[in-house]
């Protein structure tokens, strides 16, 4: 195996920044598939209803520290997107929907059923009380108090 390591084996990405040339070079990880339908479904807010997208639900999720997204989709019918941002308590979202698509939009106080074209909505928004998180204090972090067998 030469001067290699486990790692550097298995691993698509050598430290040096080339393509691992053995034969389990692949990017087509869970991992980081996992990572980018998160973003696209949950932050940016687009999933489909229906194969190929004819029907879409978008409903972006802002939260924590992320004040703004765009995403876009290019389904069968054309391109879909969703581009939104937090200003003065207020969610700003731009969607566009292809032809021959329908989508229903989720936001804050507000569902509806669109066809094709853009829209654009301005809902209130208030930021999740639940942020920023608290630490967590395990039982073996708290003061003890000191005592002494004989």
């Amino acid at each position: 195996m030469g001067s290699t390591t486990m790692w550097e084996r298995w691993d698509s990405m050598l430290p040096d920044g080339t393509i691992n040339p053995g034969e389990m070079t692949s990017f087509n990880h869970y991992a980081l598939g996992s990572v980018a339908a998160f973003m696209h479904g949950v932050i940016g807010g687009l999933t489909p209803l229906s194969p190929g997208w004819k029907k879409i639900r978008i409903q972006p999720q802002p939260g924590g520290t992320v004040t703004s997204a765009n995403t876009r989709h290019v389904s069968p019918y054309g391109e879909i997107s969703c581009r939104w941002e937090i200003r003065e308590d207020k969610l700003h979202v731009a969607v566009a929907v292809p032809p021959n698509s329908t989508a229903q939009v989720v936001l804050p106080g507000l569902t509806e059923e669109i066809g094709s074209g853009t829209k654009e909505y301005v809902v209130d928004y208030e930021q999740d009380k639940r942020w920023p998180p608290q630490p967590f204090k395990h039982p073996f972090m708290m003061p003890q108090e000191d005592t002494f067998v004989a």
